[in-house]
């Protein structure tokens, strides 16, 4: 049984660590992720709809509507390797998805979401979590015990401090489209596949997952307010926000009011708490520019990939199109990603934004501001051990056998890593490097010969950077 926040806050203090453990409160998604292997359902499925993929030719799209938009949307991002999240608009046709591989295909439950996924890592870390969303009977079993949820039940039986009055819940509940007897674990199906595998005559040159979901509740993040109203009362020493990402299968208008409430949460913040953003796949490029102009200004840290990096290349036409292709490789030149870096950080100068952690297959990159954060050694180095780790299942004991790692591209040459585009403070496995107000962190990831689970590495590497990264004191 779930204890409450009272009684999880007294066993905080009673515990001799207090002083070196954070209070993280996280927004707004989690769900449950049904993964699945991607050529096996897809073989099964297409069998049952009779349908053949001959003249089938891979092509992008902004959301998907029914098997034939699936398909070539896999296809696109199949022969690339490339990570790609997408909203089945059609509630009928993602019920029947659903519906064909849990009776029909092989399939593993497990925690989902970015906010999920990164407050069960926190709390396995032993720092105080609080969560924003609705813990269902199944969900609740996968997430780490000690995580708190701002239960809706909890405003009923007046457990906590807030501010609405007895006569006017069961409304504020009906608005933000809660019910106490719903249940309210949401499903994403998460299709995996290895390097070298093959489908419709392609090969996929790494190994990697396609997303698919049809959660209008977290893409509407119905808990928002919520959330909000529980951080007086939590007192969180770090703030971590993400799952915006989720709006792109809404209409144009209500992404826009969407953005625009995400934006008025984040000014309610107390602006000496440090807030990290972790961005996601968006298709649709007004959705991305919204995003970038009224989200970045207001959080202090960026979590990004080599697909997100891109895209906002992309969108704000930073760089030709031979490059940005270069970005959304699995290894991408360093020095290109730094200079996109480099052009977001001066972008957003005069706002809060001043750290961004790049992650991709093959290494990841912390950009920051030099005088405002420290500890970046330890956070590209800690992210790097858990990237691993996480792919693998193994522990960190475990992990430093090395004998389960390809560790022969771990010991890299200036040329294959392209190392040598850039004139680095130092030299090894970890380096940095000066450039005008910024400071660049960079380690390699040690590839893990035989990954169990690719979804969610990019929360890992990002809330374990975060985590140990903190703001300098002002005097």
């Amino acid at each position: 049984m779930k204890r409450t926040l009272e009684e999880k806050n007294k066993l905080k203090v009673k515990n001799k660590n207090t002083k070196t453990k954070k209070r993280f409160a996280l927004g707004y998604n989690v769900n449950i992720d049904a993964l699945v292997p991607a050529l096996d359902f897809f073989s099964q499925f297409l069998e049952s709809l009779n349908l053949s993929v001959e003249e089938l030719k891979p092509q992008d799209k902004k959301e998907i509507n029914n098997a034939k938009d699936l398909l070539q949307v896999f296809m696109y991002h199949f022969q690339g390797g490339r990570a790609g999240e997408r909203f089945v608009t059609d509630s009928n046709f993602f019920r029947q998805i659903t519906d064909f591989f849990l009776s029909n295909c092989e399939h593993t439950l497990l925690l989902g979401g970015n906010a999920g996924l990164m407050a069960d890592s926190l709390a396995e870390g032993g720092h105080c979590v609080l969560l924003a969303g609705i813990a269902g009977p199944y969900l609740e079993r996968l997430i780490h015990q000690d995580v708190i949820f701002p239960n809706c039940e909890d405003i009923l039986n007046n457990s906590y401090s807030t501010p609405f009055l007895t006569t006017k819940q069961a409304k504020w509940l009906d608005r933000n489209g809660i019910n106490l007897g719903e249940n309210s674990d949401q499903i994403h199906l998460i299709l995996e596949y290895t390097k070298g595998s093959k489908f419709c005559g392609l090969t996929c040159p790494r190994a990697n997952r396609f997303i698919l979901s049809n959660d209008y509740f977290n893409a509407e993040m119905k808990t928002m307010k919520l959330f909000h109203n529980y951080l007086p009362t939590f007192k969180p020493t770090d703030i971590v926000v993400t799952g915006i990402h989720l709006g792109d299968g809404l209409e144009r208008q209500d992404r826009l009011k969407l953005v625009n409430k995400f934006q008025k949460n984040l000014q309610t913040i107390d602006p000496e708490i440090p807030i990290h953003f972790e961005f996601s796949s968006v298709a649709n490029e007004d959705f991305i520019q919204q995003i970038v102009e009224k989200i970045f200004p207001y959080v202090n840290s960026l979590g990004i990939n080599e697909q997100e990096i891109a895209s906002i290349a992309h969108t704000f036409k930073l760089h030709e199109n031979d490059e940005i292709e270069l970005m959304r490789n699995a290894y991408p030149p360093i020095a290109l990603i730094v200079q996109m870096m480099r052009s977001i950080l001066d972008k957003f100068q005069n706002t809060k934004l001043s750290r961004i952690h790049f992650h991709c297959l093959g290494y990841h990159v912390i950009g920051q501001i030099k005088e405002i954060w420290e500890d970046a050694e330890n956070a590209v180095a800690a992210g790097s051990i858990k990237t691993s780790t996480q792919a693998c299942g193994f522990t960190i004991k475990e992990a430093f056998g090395m004998e389960n790692f390809a560790t022969k591209n771990l010991f890299f040459s200036e040329n294959s890593w392209k190392l040598d585009e850039i004139e680095w403070n130092n030299e090894g496995i970890i380096r940095n490097f000066d450039l005008d107000d910024y400071k660049f962190f960079w380690a390699p990831v040690a590839p893990c010969k035989n990954p169990i689970k690719t979804v969610g590495l990019g929360d890992a590497i990002s809330i374990t950077g975060f985590m140990n990264s903190n703001m300098k004191k002002k005097n």
